[in-house]
């Protein structure tokens, strides 16, 4: 609450932390903060450090760096670190700065896709990519072929695609993630497509998350055991398949709680595709350089078929990549408005406890 207070009254004062008086407390109706706290510049002091050390560079900890007020531990070092993705493009449109910077600092970045995002292909996205494999091939192969051309081209906006062409779909969704997590660099070997069956309806209403999705998700985290997950926070996703899958995370979670690794395992979420963290919400703020910002957006762009009119885009009209890049710019101003380093962006994080 104090730290709510505080980005609310620079925000109304135009002024940074430091710079803010008594004067500025009593008249905004926060005296009883000054009464808490003592004078204004010792609650400016102590707020101005909070929000300072959320900010690393370094998101799987600095090695021989002091940590006693970085966001992430310097041990170990590297890590074994999990993205859980909901959907195979959510990783780099919410974390890609992060992600990257993960990689370039060697820790063994593993990146699981929990559903395989299949109704966000559109039919004539499908119908493109199949009729190439058409041109490649004669014969029985193309004969194979053939009936899912013709579903596609004769498809009525009612209809449910048959599991053949849900296959077709998750398969472009998987190869566009793997271009882009090859840009990043980390091998084909981390990228885990899990395809949780809650997801596989082909219908925009999803099957309720069962038992096998949490063992699904449970027996991924064990094989890994990662010091650091990271996972899809972003609740605002309009068909809720985002909240579906982090609450897989936490069951799963619960259910290692008597494995040894688990008690060494932080839990970070992310925010980006929906919305973004409030300031004083941020628990680890990940800057990023302008080249920085470029690599995301190429990241985010190997997702073609999510780009240039995304089929379930909610409310919000602009493209993944805009909505990224100007969440992550807002994230920026708003610390440079405190009275904290100017960066070109911020990617922001809230560490989760369970």
């Amino acid at each position: 609450m104090k730290r709510k207070a505080i980005v609310w009254l620079c925000e109304i004062t135009g002024k940074s932390i430091l710079k803010l008086t008594d004067e500025d407390y009593n008249k905004n109706g926060l005296s009883d903060l000054l009464a808490l706290e003592g004078t204004s510049y010792g609650i400016n002091i102590k707020m101005f450090n909070h929000f300072q050390n959320t900010i690393s560079g370094w998101p799987g900890g600095k090695p021989g760096a002091d940590d006693s007020t970085r966001p992430e531990r310097k041990t170990p070092n590297p890590k074994r670190v999990i993205i859980f993705s909901p959907h195979p493009d959510d990783d780099v449109i919410s974390m890609g700065g992060t992600f990257d910077r993960l990689v370039s600092q060697g820790h063994d970045v593993h990146v699981a896709y929990q559903a395989s995002g299949n109704v966000a292909v559109s039919d004539h996205d499908a119908l493109k990519f199949i009729e190439v494999s058409s041109d490649m091939f004669t014969g029985e192969l193309k004969l194979k072929i053939e009936p899912l051309i013709k579903e596609l081209k004769n498809k009525k906006a009612d209809k449910i695609d048959s599991p053949e062409v849900r296959q077709l779909k998750g398969f472009i969704r998987k190869r566009e993630a793997i271009s882009a997590t090859r840009y990043i660099g980390i091998p084909d070997s981390n990228t885990h497509f899990m395809n949780l069956p809650f997801y596989e309806t082909g219908r925009i209403k999803k099957n309720p998350p069962s038992k096998k999705d949490v063992l699904m998700t449970a027996s991924l985290i064990n094989k890994i055991k990662p010091h650091q997950i990271y996972a899809a926070g972003d609740l605002e996703d309009p068909h809720g398949t985002h909240k579906v899958c982090l609450d897989l995370v936490f069951e799963a979670l619960k259910s290692l709680k008597g494995e040894k690794f688990i008690k060494d395992c932080w839990l970070w979420l992310y925010r980006g595709a929906w919305l973004e963290w409030d300031i004083h919400e941020i628990d680890m703020a990940v800057p990023m350089s302008p080249a920085q910002v470029l690599r995301k957006r190429n990241a985010i762009f190997f997702h073609q078929t999510q780009k240039d009119g995304v089929m379930f885009q909610g409310q919000d009209l602009r493209e993944f990549w805009v909505r990224a890049e100007e969440r992550n710019n807002e994230t920026a101003e708003k610390y440079k408005k405190m009275g904290l380093a100017d960066y070109a962006a911020i990617e922001s994080f809230k560490r989760h406890y369970y």
